[in-house]
């Protein structure tokens, strides 16, 4: 997928006629006024959002080590099968981590009611998740408000791949305890410019100075997700793209959701999770799809191997491989 650039013509000569005036080295990151910082202007305008409430990072890692490793908190609330920086950040700043567990939504929710909260609390979730890319719905989000008293982070990193690219965007501007984190490394299959956004309305004491310093955003990628977010035919060229690819994760799933040997949840992501309840299965499955790129393999709670989906060419050789083992 990250090949998209090489492979289609039309985004490769766009690249290519951009690059120069992207590049110039023109563009000056004025710490003093952050808010005129282009990009975040042109964010803005693209999601139709308050400036004041957008946040322009190096991708959503350093908004994860910038807001997980705030003083604010007194726990760190997590799924028991998240993005492993989630972790890594709490226990980095001696944060106190209660795990929920949870492979469905509704679950994750049932269990989140008994743990005890407070508004000193800070949850993070993933919708689309990032183990099995199943979506977290509004009356599911506005539930978890309701039960839960702290802060929520709602990472949307693959967002663009379900139905509803607008997310919990009206929902965070509605409530000041929502954080959403953006990025556009999946949007525009663009991982190499390291470049997100966050939104929010809550007031915390030195926020966009903490985002900020050091700014490791570059000139380049500023400049090329500006002039990116300003071209319509780039833009729906990318919606193009992106329908195509959840064509092909649906594919995968259509052909293995009735088969009781394996456990295949329908995505919202850019990828389609396989979850087993027979390791050797898994392994099994696993060595014959390790040679594809975009394969990985995780045990530590529940075995599962995630597929990153691109074309079908890809998707059909992946249904065959597997079809050779269960069926």
């Amino acid at each position: 997928m990250s090949s998209v650039w090489q492979n289609n013509k039309l985004l490769r000569k766009w690249e290519i006629k951009h690059f120069k005036e992207n590049a110039n080295g023109d563009f000056n990151y004025n710490l003093a006024y952050p808010l005129e910082d282009p990009l975040v202007s042109a964010i803005s305008n693209y999601i139709n959002v308050k400036k004041d409430y957008i946040y322009v990072g190096a991708g959503i890692s350093q908004f994860i080590n910038a807001i997980v490793g705030l003083k604010n908190w007194e726990n760190v609330i997590l799924s028991d099968i998240e993005f492993s920086l989630y972790k890594r950040t709490a226990l980095l700043n001696d944060k106190k981590i209660i795990f929920v567990k949870g492979i469905h939504t509704e679950d994750f929710i049932n269990n989140l009611k008994k743990v005890k909260t407070s508004d000193k609390d800070l949850l993070c979730i993933s919708s689309p998740r990032w183990f099995n890319g199943e979506l977290f719905t509004k009356q599911q989000i506005n539930e978890i408000l309701d039960i839960y008293k702290g802060t929520l982070i709602i990472d949307e990193a693959y967002i663009d791949y379900s139905d509803d690219e607008k997310g919990m965007i009206d929902i965070c501007l509605e409530n000041d305890r929502v954080i959403i984190f953006r990025s556009f490394s999946k949007k525009f299959l663009a991982s190499g410019y390291r470049t997100g956004y966050m939104v929010t309305t809550k007031k915390i004491e030195g926020l966009r100075n903490t985002i900020i310093p050091p700014h490791s955003v570059t000139s380049y990628s500023e400049n090329f997700f500006v002039s990116l977010l300003n071209d319509k035919k780039i833009l729906t060229a990318f919606v193009d793209t992106r329908e195509y690819i959840k064509t092909n994760r649906d594919l995968i799933y259509d052909s293995f959701k009735n088969i009781k040997s394996i456990k295949i949840i329908r995505s919202d992501a850019n990828f389609i999770s396989i979850i087993f309840d027979d390791n050797k299965l898994m392994n099994k499955i696993y060595d014959s799809l390790s040679d594809l790129s975009g394969i990985q393999k995780f045990d530590e709670v529940v075995p599962f191997i995630k597929i990153w989906v691109n074309n079908e060419k890809f998707s059909q050789e992946i249904i065959k491989r597997i079809r050779k083992i269960i069926i």
